[in-house]
């Protein structure tokens, strides 16, 4: 009898703690499920082909300005590019005219205005 009223106190108290614990989190909602399809290939695409370029010789860093829009065919269309680094503006642009995202049937999508930042990392 002693063994069953401990166990059910340490479930008990196991269950509430746990239950306790839960809802000091925040709650949470998935990000992505908010997010349109044609919004999460952008996503991954520009994380994808926009890298520092670490190979380069010349100096790579600086901000990078970009408004542009996804056509039907799913290819970015940049409007507006602007940097004070024109070897870094050229790289950006030529990346972005690689990326397809595929199909876009809704066709032009909204402008997108977009700052990348390149920076070398301190060690």
């Amino acid at each position: 009898m002693k063994t069953i009223i401990s166990r059910s106190l340490l479930l008990f108290a196991t269950v509430f703690t746990l239950g306790y614990a839960r809802a000091a989190e925040p709650l949470r909602t998935h990000v992505d499920a908010k997010r349109s399809a044609l919004e999460r290939s952008l996503d991954r695409a520009l994380n994808k082909n926009l890298v520092f370029p670490l190979l380069d010789s010349r100096e790579m860093t600086g901000v990078v300005n970009v408004s542009f829009v996804v056509d039907k065919e799913g290819r970015i269309q940049v409007l507006e590019c602007s940097s004070a680094n024109p070897s870094l503006k050229a790289y950006v642009l030529r990346k972005l005219a690689r990326i397809d995202i595929g199909e876009n049937p809704e066709g032009s999508w909204k402008t997108s205005h977009i700052r990348f930042n390149f920076h070398k990392e301190e060690v």
